[in-house]
């Protein structure tokens, strides 16, 4: 069965949502696949180093031996900011990594016509856009400083207060519509997908920024009720546990569910990005075709051929 979801048609706002989560139910099994296959080391190291940067190397140790030592070993601040130091570098390469999956993915599908495409091919493409992806990510850092200017300049009345959000997400669609460019076209430069995504974002403003900013919240409400789980497992544990505070801290089985807490961040935290990602992908496809009408103009040249045969 054939579940392509057409992401070059024109569509208002609410069909490009829809047509986006129609995209997911559709190919999520190899959306899936190919995020972990390429995701599974990085979030790993993620896990580890954010719960070493937070916990101490102590906790780890207890953890391996099914103890919990709370002085023996316990994280000293340089061991912590090694942890957090590795974890930002992780967090950079995952960005590009899923960025480029993503735009590489949608090029593959639409290029195929058919869902699900193959993962390797996937990696292969995505692989020689890191360094480009980089650059985007870089300038986007720059420009950022200017931006960080006009929203201290906002704060100060309420209507910048106001209009400081809509800034944020304003910046936040333009980088990723970039991002999504440049991977996408095989033959843009990342100087060229920072226009690309800057026209993108004004040829239909309100649109560009509503669909992001909804479709965002969907995916980081669905994203927090999982991570909520460890959470309620821990306030369950507590209200019917016979210990006092400082037994529960040193509890073994809390200190296991922490763990678990950070390792389904570091998975969901990635996630939640390519899966962002792939929103820019469905945005930009619209809003290009809304500006310049190429995929209709494909149909009509080819039902007038096909008039003619």
């Amino acid at each position: 069965m054939n579940n392509y979801i057409e992401p070059r048609l024109r569509r208002d706002f609410g069909g490009v949502i829809t047509a986006y989560f129609d995209f997911l139910k559709g190919d999520h099994k190899n959306l899936f696949k190919v995020f972990l296959t390429y995701n599974f080391i990085f979030i790993i190291i993620l896990f580890v180093t954010n719960y070493i940067a937070d916990s101490g190397l102590s906790s780890v140790v207890a953890l391996a031996n099914g103890t919990y030592m709370d002085q023996a070993m316990d994280g000293s601040l340089e061991t912590s900011y090694i942890a957090s130091g590795i974890g930002i570098v992780i967090n950079i390469i995952v960005i590009l990594l899923n960025a480029s999956l993503a735009g590489v993915y949608l090029r593959l599908y639409e290029r195929d016509r058919e869902g699900n495409p193959n993962y390797k091919e996937v990696f292969h493409y995505a692989k020689k856009k890191l360094g480009g992806m980089f650059l985007i990510v870089l300038i986007g850092g720059i420009a950022f400083i200017p931006i960080w200017i006009v929203i201290v300049i906002c704060a100060i009345t309420v209507v910048g207060i106001i209009a400081i959000p809509l800034i944020l997400i304003a910046y936040a669609t333009w980088v990723g519509l970039s991002m999504f460019a440049f991977a996408y076209d095989e033959h843009m430069d990342a100087v060229a997908a920072l226009g690309k995504g800057w026209e993108m974002l004004f040829s239909k403003f309100w649109k560009a920024v509503g669909v992001s900013f909804v479709t965002s919240i969907l995916i980081y409400l669905a994203s927090t009720l999982f991570q909520l789980l460890p959470v309620l497992i821990v306030a369950f544990y507590g209200y019917n546990s016979a210990e006092d505070n400082v037994e529960l801290e040193s509890n073994i089985f809390i200190k296991a569910v922490e763990f678990f807490f950070y390792a389904i961040n570091s998975i969901l935290g990635s996630l939640t990005f390519f899966l962002i990602m792939l929103v820019m992908g469905y945005l930009y496809f619209n809003l290009h075709e809304t500006k310049y009408n190429v995929f209709l103009k494909n149909r009509i040249a080819k039902l007038g051929v096909r008039d003619e045969e």
